[in-house]
């Protein structure tokens, strides 16, 4: 059996989409669809209920899960361990990043920063890890580059002179739900009654950049799901499972095709940084390259946005 079908079983489980995850592992959804069946004729059970929408585990997928997560990070930890001892090739770049970023702004960031300084070489931590295994990775030296959000509700522990951070853009966290009939949220925070809310759970980023937001306005939450990822929430959301709060960036195609909606007002969007973190005694060619090319497209698109606000 091979650890990339128990990475498959994972994200299909994160993103409660065939379609989603398929994506995420970078593979057809066909492609996805074998691996998940050859887990499955390997396990002995089926895993999967596909005739939900979105997809429900069976009993017998729901309890391999948290085994599931402990064998790949185990796996994932020893290979980062041993990887931290070797010495990475000329433009070989190890990257940490929360998952969400990976998905949504890391291939267009990535893009650009290519265009400057030629093809690179760019490994990711995995895509299952924890936030604070993220983190964990990144000051233990197993990943050259961090791209995290920043928020000042989560400390993050990188804020003394052994590290350095460039601000590569913004984000916002939004409070959506699927639509009724009428174009409103199904589920609104200035409605009554209990709201039926899909959460990050305890230790995920975002968990802990909600948590004194909902702690400072206390309300009638009906917990429906519980997921880590922003992609497995968001799908749960737009088939109308619930209100969960998503970065813009991921959620911007929804909103604008209706199949979401803002369902609170400003009070409720969390700001959010977007930062690249480097250690200062890391100084190799690549990252110096790497580093200087993010900070020229930082300015450049300052300088595109000035001028507007002057106008103005």
């Amino acid at each position: 059996m091979e650890l990339k079908l128990l990475e498959d079983f994972l994200c299909l489980n994160d993103t409660r989409n065939f379609s989603r995850a398929a994506e995420a592992r970078n593979v057809t959804q066909s492609a996805l669809s074998k691996r998940i069946r050859a887990l499955e004729y390997w396990v002995g059970a089926t895993l999967v209920d596909r005739s939900s929408h979105p997809i429900e585990l069976t009993p017998e997928g729901a309890a391999m899960v948290a085994q599931a997560r402990e064998l790949v990070a185990t796996f994932q930890g020893m290979r980062a361990g041993i990887r931290a001892h070797a010495t990475p090739g000329r433009n070989c770049i190890r990257l940490a990043a929360l998952h969400t970023l990976r998905v949504a702004v890391l291939p267009p960031w990535r893009r650009r920063i290519e265009a400057a300084t030629g093809p690179l070489a760019m490994e990711s931590n995995g895509s299952f890890a924890a936030y604070a295994q993220t983190l964990r990775q990144f000051r233990n030296g197993e990943s050259d580059l961090l791209l995290t959000y920043v928020h000042p509700a989560v400390s993050d522990g990188l804020c003394d002179d052994a590290y350095e951070s460039c601000l590569l853009g913004h984000d916002r966290l939004l409070p959506v739900s699927a639509p009724d009939a009428d174009g409103q949220p199904m589920h609104r925070l200035d409605g009554a009654g209990i709201i039926n809310f899909l959460s990050y759970g305890t230790s995920s980023f975002f968990a802990r950049a909600l948590a004194p937001l909902l702690n400072e306005r206390p309300m009638a939450l009906n917990v429906a799901a519980t997921n880590a990822m922003s992609v497995g929430l968001q799908s749960l959301a737009k088939v109308g499972c619930g209100l969960a709060w998503i970065p813009e960036t991921l959620a911007a195609p929804d909103l604008r095709s209706g199949a979401l909606v803002q369902a609170g007002g400003p009070e409720w969007v969390l700001a959010l940084d977007i930062r690249l973190f480097r250690q200062r005694r890391t100084r190799r060619p690549v990252i110096d390259r790497v580093w200087q090319a993010a900070q020229t497209l930082l300015a450049e698109d300052a300088a595109k946005v000035t001028p507007l606000r002057q106008a103005n």
